[in-house]
């Protein structure tokens, strides 16, 4: 395609950024290329080709035909197809081409085969996930309404389907009935095409939905102590995700401890933690994870806490905060979200965190932390202290018991500083996450306020003590550290975690 180019007179050119690049002559026409499909992965941007790295203008000869080769060559070699806008800048008699991209609206935009994004100055490869994530969200589209090659309605299980009808009917009057053709439901769901079943309709009904999808596995571990040291049980829960969240919610049952609470004359079971609050936080990491990540769901049970691990990372443009107030609903699986609502195990109205927090908060509990690491969220509960029932085990850790003795022998040594680093480690971390997790750029202040002084007062402790130096090392708490933590006031503790 022809075209005229506009001739604009500039005394100088903008810096190299995230929307700018500067090219020296068209022999780069390759990394042209690539630059193009970078920036309209990103927010668009314009290369001017005949400036040199240092800025210099050597300028661009340009002769019949130049103009129209380099749009071509864009063309070409781009996914979905660019056409860029050509115009021609003079400097100093010399010839600048621009080339300017706009932002695409399906991304991401693919290169000699490779998908790219702008980031700063330089032009990222996005890694598989990475692209399907884009594909996914620049065409309002979630993953689970992908068509799986293999699957289909044979391999779905029909008690399965019966059993979400007849929950589905009580739950929120849903009136299908459950002699219904199996087809016809998951159609009706959108779960299937056809004969072809959906990454939905496999993880929902799937007879072994782990045959295609491994990932799609809850992993659950009661730990020995505070550590992923020792094990004392564990469990790989396989099959599909609605009973994954009740073999779940079994493990946790069989492993944290009920005591009793008196009420005037009645004695009332009390769980040590709130059984609501850790259903919303497991159905929350099932329904919403990221099913294209490796990772499983997991459950991490301890003596002083309850860990569950979401492979996934929050919407664009949410934060942690966001979650605690009134939001707007962004499922990262769609289908599977409203298959969930439909049995009442979600609600669609963006409230499930405020839900957790409230029911932590009504038994007098701390609200649970949340923490975002890289490709995954995790929510962690703090135990209750209630009074055990006759003849099961004290509630009370037994850190606690002693925990008035050692306080008052160690309390004028620790600083608000370490107070809040006890806060933060949770199981073996590298000393940049916990910096980063009690919000802290420089490095020397936290050596100074935070780490080393926790090293010296026997609070925590090197993972690798004969190699306090290596680019591996990581922290944990010492139970002389996860004393002065359990000791700490709920309000204090509540603070800490905001």
């Amino acid at each position: 395609m022809k075209q005229r180019p506009r001739r604009i007179q500039l005394t100088r050119f903008p810096p190299e950024s995230e929307t700018v690049e500067w090219k020296q002559s068209l022999s780069e026409w390759k990394e042209i290329v690539e630059t193009c499909a970078a920036f309209a992965t990103a927010q668009g941007g314009i290369v001017y080709v005949g400036v040199s790295p240092n800025g210099e203008v050597p300028g661009i000869d340009i002769g019949k035909g130049t103009l129209e080769d380099i749009i071509n060559k864009i063309a070409s070699n781009t996914s979905p197809r660019l056409v860029p806008s050509i115009s021609t800048t003079i400097k100093n008699s010399k010839m600048v081409i621009n080339v300017l991209v706009k932002e695409a609206p399906s991304k991401p935009v693919w290169a000699f085969d490779h998908p790219l994004r702008r980031s700063g100055r330089s032009n990222q490869r996005l890694s598989q996930e990475e692209a399907m994530r884009l594909f996914m969200d620049s065409r309002n589209l979630t993953w689970d309404t992908t068509i799986l090659d293999g699957p289909t309605l044979k391999d779905v299980d029909s008690n399965a389907v019966r059993r979400f009808l007849e929950l589905a009917n009580a739950e929120r009057r849903w009136s299908v009935n459950p002699k219904t053709p199996v087809g016809k439901v998951l159609n009706q769901l959108g779960l299937c095409q056809g004969n072809r079943l959906k990454v939905a309709g496999l993880l929902l009904f799937g007879r072994n939905p782990q045959q295609y999808m491994t990932q799609a596995m809850v992993r659950c571990a009661r730990f020995k102590g505070v550590t992923e040291i020792h094990f004392i049980d564990m469990k790989v829960i396989q099959g599909n995700i609605v009973d994954q969240v009740e073999q779940a919610m079994t493990f946790i049952e069989r492993n944290i401890r009920m005591g009793a609470e008196i009420k005037g004359l009645r004695r009332e079971d009390q769980w040590e933690y709130p059984l609501d609050a850790l259903r919303e936080a497991l159905v929350n990491a099932i329904c919403h994870r990221d099913y294209t990540s490796a990772a499983n769901v997991q459950v991490r049970i301890f003596d002083n806490r309850l860990e569950i691990w979401n492979p996934g990372e929050l919407p664009a443009g949410m934060t942690i905060g966001d979650l605690r107030k009134e939001h707007e609903s962004k499922p990262h699986n769609r289908l599977i979200a409203n298959a969930f609502f439909l049995i009442k195990y979600v609600e669609q109205f963006g409230t499930g965190i405020r839900r957790i927090i409230d029911d932590c908060q009504s038994r007098g509990l701390s609200e649970p932390e949340f923490r975002v690491r890289t490709g995954t969220f995790i929510a962690v509960f703090r135990p209750a202290v209630i009074a055990s029932r006759p003849g099961a085990e004290s509630l009370l850790p037994s850190a606690g018991r002693v925990a008035g003795q050692v306080t008052g022998q160690v309390a004028g040594q620790v600083t608000d500083q370490v107070v809040r680093l006890l806060h933060v480690l949770i199981g073996d971390m590298t000393r940049s996450q916990i910096q980063s997790a009690v919000g802290l750029q420089g490095l020397a202040n936290f050596r100074r306020l935070y780490l080393t002084p926790a090293l010296k007062a026997g609070l925590i402790e090197m993972a690798m003590p004969n190699k306090p130096n290596s680019r591996l090392q990581k922290y944990r708490l010492t139970a002389k550290g996860q004393t002065i933590l359990d000791a700490q006031p709920s309000h204090v503790k509540s603070k800490e975690t905001k």
